[in-house]
């Protein structure tokens, strides 16, 4: 576990090329938010954005060609797709945070009236769409590398067509359905239920993903 924390401390390190980037990644939805003025949307499509960040440590490590140092530092080939993992991960659950708490204070500034319950909703969808994109897209990136498989990093382009009307759906659903708590669709239709399933949802796509990614890197040469 050492050694995966290590390369998670090392991916941060090859990131500080990118750190303007990621402030123009902090920015852009708030102002998408400012218009939109809908929470839910606001963290979703912030998600998006974030999730298009996941090639920038291939960049950067294939740009100065680090395959190599990779090969001779002593970790081995799931350690390094598990740090890989686990800062994506990360860089995941710090953005949206950092989304939930700014289009929450944006918001209330503009006072306009939103509850406790879209937020969570928000983050919930949120989850989703980040753990979608990007385990669909490190596969590929570890396959190809951030050049050959820039074009994974269109999927969350593609994906943002669809943020809207998922968003509108949650919300809709949230607002007009009113189930009991026993049951189990009353569950699954309140805010905790949701953001639990897409918690366990979220698991099992990045278990599937890494194990896709542990045969393809096994397989490779450093």
């Amino acid at each position: 576990m050492s050694n995966v924390l290590k390369l998670v401390w090392l991916d941060r390190a090859l990131l500080k090329p990118y750190y303007k980037t990621f402030i123009i990644v902090f920015l852009v939805p708030l102002f998408v938010v400012y218009n939109a003025k809908d929470i839910i949307f606001g963290i979703t499509f912030y998600m998006c954005m974030m999730s298009m960040t996941s090639s920038y440590t291939f960049s950067v490590a294939e740009k100065n060609d680090l395959n190599r140092l990779y090969g001779l530092i002593p970790v081995s080939k799931r350690e390094i797709v598990e740090g890989r993992y686990v800062f994506t991960v990360l860089v995941g659950l710090i953005g949206i945070l950092f989304s939930a708490v700014t289009n929450s204070i944006m918001l209330t500034l503009m006072k306009v009236p939103f509850e406790i319950n879209d937020v969570i909703f928000g983050i919930a969808i949120g989850l989703v769409i980040y753990s979608i994109f990007t385990a669909i897209e490190l596969p590929g990136f570890f396959k190809l590398g951030a050049i050959k498989g820039r074009y994974f990093s269109y999927i969350p382009l593609i994906g943002l067509s669809l943020v809207g009307v998922l968003a509108g759906f949650a919300a809709k659903s949230a607002q007009e359905t009113e189930l009991s708590a026993g049951s189990l669709s009353g569950f699954l239709n309140s805010p905790s239920g949701v953001l639990i399933c897409a918690v366990l949802f979220s698991i099992a796509v990045y278990g599937i993903s890494i194990g896709i990614t542990q045969r393809i890197f096994d397989k490779m040469e450093l």
